[in-house]
């Protein structure tokens, strides 16, 4: 393939381009914790607000619902969640357990890491920029 035949003006490629290096590299850097890079997020909100459903994990993380179950069976299955029904409303409701919050502890310095290698090869400006057109592409 010639690479005059690719679109690089395309933003879908370029945002396409740009996530699966991002991933590629905390997926390389948690691999050792045997936690996925799109796991992290998801034990990191559950831990924030103390618990949470289905629903409330798939609106802060924009995931499909289906999709979510499968990785919340997986972690819970990996000993990082427990789950509750709530008795009025039938919902599953996550919860970390001691060895989800451990996890997260060793995770925390090795995702904080990441993200510094990550952001090292953009300016101040750079930075506050594209988290401004992320906040920005979010909103659309």
């Amino acid at each position: 393939m010639e690479k005059d035949n690719v679109d690089l003006s395309c933003i879908n490629l370029q945002m396409l381009r740009a996530s699966h290096r991002v991933m590629k590299v905390y997926e390389d850097a948690y691999r050792p914790f045997g936690i996925k890079a799109t796991q992290f997020p998801v034990l990191n909100l559950i831990n924030h607000f103390n618990h949470m459903t289905t629903r409330e994990i798939a609106e802060q993380t924009e995931s499909e619902r289906s999709v979510l179950s499968r990785k919340l069976s997986v972690m819970e299955k990996n000993g990082w969640i427990e789950v509750h029904i709530d008795a009025q409303t039938r919902e599953k409701i996550f919860q970390l357990t001691d060895l989800g919050r451990q996890l997260l502890n060793e995770i925390k310095p090795i995702r904080e890491s990441v993200q510094e290698q990550l952001l090292a090869r953009l300016d101040e400006h750079e930075i506050q920029l594209l988290m401004h057109l992320c906040d920005k592409l979010h909103e659309y």
